[in-house]
Order: structure tokens, then C-alpha cells, then sequence
């Protein structure tokens, strides 16, 4: 008897049990989709604002003459003689109206030894430089700043301050290759003299190239930036500099251009040490296989990356790399797109044997390519 009572609530239970987990779904289901949100823009600024820091360069009247001259008598490249010649022409007056120049623009502090993140186009030229900074303690400060180190062919310089005593409030780098399109980033600078200006956007595109550097992977953002905001941090929802502002193209609006992180992290090192980068070079011309590229190369593949020019005497001609060749792997790594591969080889240092997966003739083949030392290239137009 006490058995079949046992049975029978336990029956019960179960029905209730399962009465109310189905309500339970029904109800979960009538919830509506939770909407979009807006990033905490106010805690993000808040937690990093006092890390972007005014950079103030000064130019003096004779230094700056002297090296318009120098610049006019450099036949390479041929285009820019008109231009040096206007420059080294209007640059004449500025006596009459000062013996100095300033210039402004944005930097962020990397550490608590007072490196700083900027532009090498913001420092270029300067006889002196100083930097302005809110420190932790929330005072503002003005600070003489060195060139530790600049890298003209990303845009990207180091200068460093002594910070003695006062604390200084730092931003973290994080990786600008988890950005994806859509994604909220803010941008914090001093545009047009107006300190500690904030906007807000997405990224617009990735991994654009508009011929302004020698070394080009650039975020696009619409988020607003002027002059002034170059060297300032594009920061990302979690608080992490994923961006260096570089340009905007005037008279456009709602289009600026950052440089990623990716292209700094790896040689920050160097900068810090007052070295200019040294990256890799591979010596081989890469393109994106498509239909079309599979079609007229006859390969038998149609994604991948093909090896469309191999450079007479590089380091990719000697270590056995072909014309036709699709790259599989660099460095031990799957490569996508000819991006993740010239990515692979600039993070590398020169002299590295490097091991490179290639597809020949519908064969896998492992070849060892000792990187060379890539360097400007001469223009001369």
C-alpha cells in the first residue's frame, strides 16, 4: 500500500515537473529578441582617457630652412621636387611671423616609465617636442619629451618622458586582428587644438591601402578625426588601444584611417631599445587565388594563395619558391589569404630560416626560405 502511495506521488511529481518546465520554454519563448546595446562609453573614456596625452612639436626658423634645402637637393623622387620647392618657398615668411613652429597632435602612454605611442609624421622635423598628460592623481602636467625612436615606413614613433614621481595612467594594446567589421571603437585625441576629444564609431573596413605608407594594413573607421587626432589610440569595447590614428581623407567625412596593432606589437620592442624595426622579407610577389587567377595559372585549386612573381636573386628564389606555387603554411601556420602570409614574413626576423608549406603540381612540398632584410624602396617618381 505505502508502495503504491510512493508510486503515485512520485507519478505526480513528475507531472508537475514537466508542467512547469513546459511553461517554463513557453514563457522563454514569448520573451522578445534582447536589442543591440550601445559600448559604456562613458566607463570606457573614463578608464582611459588620462592615457592619450597632447604632443607639441616645435620647429625653429634656421634647423627648419636648412632642412627644406637639404630635402630640395635630393633629385629621388623626381615628382616631389615641385612640391619641396613650395615647401622650401613658403616656409621663407614664417620668420617674419615667428622664429618657431608648433605642431600638434595625440600620442597614448605605453608604461609607466613614460614610453609614448605617436606618429613619426607628428615628430618629424621637431627640434623639440613636449607632451601634455593628466596623471593619475589627476593633476595636469607638462613634460619635455626624446625621440626614442621612429619607424617612417608604418608612421609610428616612440618618444619618452621622465615621469619622476608621478604616477602615469597606461592603456593596454590588444590585438586589432579579432576587429571585425560593425565593431564599436572610440577614438580619443586632441583635434583642432580641442584636448581630450572623444568619438564615437565602427569599423568601416579592414586591411585597406591608400598608398600613404610603405607598409599599409589600415583600419577604417567613421568615427570623426581631424588634425590633431593623429598618434591617438582607436580604442575597442574592452578598453584595449587597437589603433593608431593616421589619416583622414579630406575633404571626406566619416572616414579615417588607423594602423593596426598588429603592424606595432610585434617591434615595439625595438622602438622602446631606440632600434628601427628590421622585419623580414621574402623577396616573392602574392595574390589571393580566385576562379579566374586558377583558370589562367591552370591550377587545379580555386582558394588559396598564389606565388604570382618570385624576385631575380631573393631569398624566396633561393630557397626553391616558383611562380605558380600556392602557399599552404608559413612558419608552421595556415595561411588564408596573402595578408596572414606577408604578415607571417614582416613578423619575422631577417636572417630566420623560414619553413614554407607550398602546393607544386598538385604535390605538398616543405621548403626553408632565409628571409632577407626588407627596406625602403628607392622612388623615383
Amino acid at each position: 500500500m505505502k508502495s503504491a502511495i510512493g508510486n503515485r506521488k512520485s507519478a505526480i511529481g513528475c507531472v508537475v515537473l514537466l508542467a512547469l518546465s513546459l511553461a517554463s520554454s513557453l514563457v522563454r519563448g514569448a520573451e522578445p529578441e534582447k536589442a543591440l546595446t550601445l559600448p559604456d562609453v562613458k566607463a570606457i573614456v573614463k578608464e582611459r582617457e588620462k592615457a592619450v596625452v597632447r604632443v607639441e612639436t616645435y620647429e625653429y626658423f634656421i634647423t627648419g630652412l636648412a632642412r627644406r634645402g637639404v630635402k630640395l637637393l635630393d633629385p629621388l623622387p623626381l615628382t616631389s621636387n615641385v612640391g619641396d620647392a613650395f615647401s622650401f618657398a613658403f616656409y621663407l615668411p614664417s620668420l617674419v611671423f615667428s622664429k618657431m613652429r608648433e605642431h600638434l597632435g595625440s600620442g597614448v602612454v605605453l608604461d609607466a616609465q613614460g614610453h609614448i605611442l605617436t606618429n613619426n609624421h607628428v615628430v618629424k622635423g621637431a627640434d623639440r617636442v613636449a607632451v601634455r598628460l593628466t596623471d593619475a592623481d589627476g593633476v595636469e602636467r607638462r613634460f619635455d619629451a626624446q625621440i626614442v625612436a621612429t619607424d617612417p615606413q608604418v608612421d609610428i614613433a616612440v618618444v619618452k618622458i621622465d615621469p619622476g614621481k608621478f604616477p602615469l595612467v597606461t592603456a593596454p594594446l590588444g590585438d586589432s586582428d579579432r576587429l571585425a567589421l560593425g565593431d564599436w571603437i572610440i577614438a580619443i585625441g586632441n583635434p583642432l587644438r580641442l584636448t581630450g576629444s572623444v568619438s564615437l564609431g565602427v569599423v568601416s573596413g579592414l586591411h585597406r591601402q591608400v598608398g600613404q605608407n610603405v607598409l599599409e594594413d589600415f583600419i577604417q573607421v567613421d568615427a570623426a578625426v581631424n588634425p590633431g587626432n593623429s598618434g591617438g589610440p582607436i580604442v575597442n569595447t574592452r578598453g584595449e588601444v587597437v589603433g593608431l590614428v593616421d589619416l583622414g581623407l579630406f575633404p571626406a567625412t566619416g572616414i579615417g584611417f588607423a594602423i593596426p596593432t598588429s603592424l606595432i606589437v610585434p617591434f615595439l620592442d625595438d622602438l622602446k631599445q631606440g632600434r628601427r624595426p628590421s622585419r623580414g622579407y621574402l623577396g616573392a610577389g602574392l595574390r589571393d587565388l580566385n576562379p579566374e587567377l586558377a583558370k589562367a595559372w591552370k591550377l587545379d585549386i580555386e582558394k588559396g594563395v598564389l606565388v604570382a612573381d618570385v624576385r631575380p636573386f631573393g631569398p624566396a628564389a633561393r630557397g626553391g619558391l616558383k611562380e605558380g606555387d600556392v602557399l599552404e603554411t608559413v612558419g608552421g601556420k595556415k595561411v588564408a589569404s596573402a595578408r596572414e602570409a606577408q604578415m607571417a614574413v614582416l613578423r619575422t626576423a631577417p636572417d630566420t630560416e623560414l619553413p614554407v608549406g607550398i602546393r607544386r603540381g598538385g604535390k605538398a612540398v616543405e621548403l626553408k626560405i632565409k628571409l632577407g632584410t626588407r627596406r625602403a624602396p628607392v622612388r623615383i617618381f
